[in-house]
């Protein structure tokens, strides 16, 4: 094992700095800078985490919003996951059903929603 001593100067080559007037010239780099910039750094990529964290919030609010919707509305059939259904507002109540919009005007339609595998049910645009 080599051991160098920084008081060595036996061997010039594996020192850390120069000897000769001829070195490269020591610099110091600016820390602050680099501080500063990868505080920004940091700082931009955790406020996109911050962001990308309340849209999911806000998607899984929204989701859990129109699943409360429909699974408090009437229907008298078991969903198939991947299906698409139609709710309607009769005036009184909400109601499921499996008609499509265009072919049925005799309540007002609501949205349509797509049963998800999860148990939960997402809006369906068309």
């Amino acid at each position: 094992m080599l051991v160098i001593s920084l008081d060595d100067t036996s061997n010039p080559n594996l020192l850390p700095y120069g000897l000769t007037s001829s070195s490269p010239a020591i610099t110091l780099s600016n820390s602050d800078l680099i501080k500063s910039q990868r505080g920004v750094a940091a700082s931009s990529f955790f406020q996109e985490k911050l962001r990308q964290i309340n849209a999911e919030y806000d998607r899984l609010i929204s989701l859990a919003k129109h699943t409360d919707l429909v699974y408090n509305s009437h229907y008298n059939f078991i969903p198939k996951v991947g299906k698409i259904y139609h709710l309607y507002h009769t005036g009184s109540y909400y109601m499921l059903s499996m008609i499509d919009p265009h072919q049925w005007d005799k309540y007002t339609f609501v949205a349509s929603y797509r049963y998800t595998s999860d148990s939960t049910w997402e809006m369906h645009n068309g």
